[in-house]
């Protein structure tokens, strides 16, 4: 398998995180009253965006840039990511609604406020990332060099904590 094919496999979860959340974006503009085309449209401009920049982010962690399961890192990018993947949203979002793309007034508050936001999917974001990588990665692992790297990684992390929790007397008995 080329880098590039065991790239795309080991981006999965991120993808589908982002799949969800705009998945749940359409539902609630529906249920919100939103005409069923918005409620599309409002799905697809939050979904595609998001799992652009999550594949992105798997692919830092599938390259050693980022650390597996490290918040830090994780806040960074989402900091910048979150709100463009909102600016992508609300564009798209007023392209339906008024015929015409069209940024949100004051965009750079609007980033800004995005960026405060972003913390709080960034901790969802990385939660759902590893729940969904622990079923997919030891299924590529075989043939997928990196979702070995990445489990790998997460192994020596739970075995450092563990040696730790012994250490300091913590440990389960």
């Amino acid at each position: 398998m080329t880098s590039s094919k065991e790239l795309l496999e080991f981006t999965v979860p991120a993808a589908i995180v982002g799949a969800a959340a705009g998945l749940v974006a359409g539902i609630l503009g529906v249920m919100a009253g939103q005409p069923l085309g918005w409620a599309v449209v409002t799905g697809l401009g939050l979904a595609l965006p998001l799992m652009v920049f999550g594949a992105g982010y798997a692919v830092l962690v599938a390259l050693g840039k980022v650390p597996a399961g490290v918040f830090a890192p994780a806040a960074v990018y989402w900091v910048i990511g979150f709100p463009l993947a909102l600016l992508v949203h609300a564009i798209a979002t007023s392209w339906a609604v008024t015929g015409t793309p069209g940024l949100p007034p004051e965009p750079w508050k609007f980033l800004a406020f995005r960026a405060l936001l972003s913390m709080g999917f960034a901790i969802g974001f990385l939660w759902m990332h590893e729940q969904l990588g622990r079923h997919w990665w030891p299924r590529i692992l075989p043939h997928n060099r990196y979702a070995r790297r990445t489990v790998e990684q997460y192994s020596h992390l739970a075995s450092s904590l563990e040696a730790r929790k012994l250490a300091t007397g913590r440990g389960r008995r």
